[in-house]
Parts: structure tokens; C-alpha cells; sequence
């Protein structure tokens, strides 16, 4: 490979690494004051007797479930025999890959 295909996919990679950080922070500038001395109420806290868990959302209890299954599956069964047989490497870890998104 050349250098500068080197240096592309290089900054081709960087770039993609920090894209979900800049577009999670896209919305926190939106005035062009930077004011520090405005008061700003702290945030409600709920007070309740039972921790607040993504467990206790029952609407997405199946979607856990199944999450937690593919992530079994594809650790423990599909990625060890995915090295331990060289001629199905690829095709093993594409499959893992599947069952990770």
C-alpha cells in the first residue's frame, strides 16, 4: 500500500470513530451567549423505594432477552470454533458479527 492510501484510510478511520461524539453533541451550542453567571435550577430528583432499571421496563423486557441470548450465542459458541477452525475463520466471524448487531 502507498502512503497516502495509508494516511486516507487512516483519517477515514478517525473520522468515523468520532462522528457519534460530535453528533451526540451537535444541540448543546445552540445560543451564541456563553453566560455562566445565569442561574440554572438543578435537576428534579425522584425519590422512590425501587432502583430505577432497565429491567423493571417491561416493554422492552423480550428485547433484552434476545440480546442477551445472541450475545451468549455468539461468545461462547460461534467465536471459538471460529478460531479454532482456520478455513471457516471468515466466514464464522462474519456470523458472530451478525449475531453482535
Amino acid at each position: 500500500m502507498t502512503r497516502v492510501r495509508i494516511l486516507a484510510l487512516t483519517t477515514a478511520a478517525v473520522l468515523l470513530e468520532v462522528l457519534p461524539l460530535v453528533a451526540a453533541h451537535g444541540h448543546q451550542h445552540q445560543d451564541a451567549s456563553m453566560d455562566m453567571k445565569s442561574e440554572v435550577p438543578p435537576p428534579q430528583v425522584q425519590d422512590s423505594e425501587t432502583a430505577q432499571t432497565y429491567w423493571r421496563l417491561s416493554e422492552h423486557a423480550a428485547a433484552m432477552y434476545w440480546h442477551i441470548g445472541l450475545e451468549v450465542l455468539a461468545w461462547i459458541f460461534i467465536l471459538p470454533v471460529g478460531v479454532l477452525t482456520a478455513p471457516f475463520t471468515a466466514p464464522i466471524s462474519a456470523n458472530m458479527i451478525r449475531c453482535n448487531a
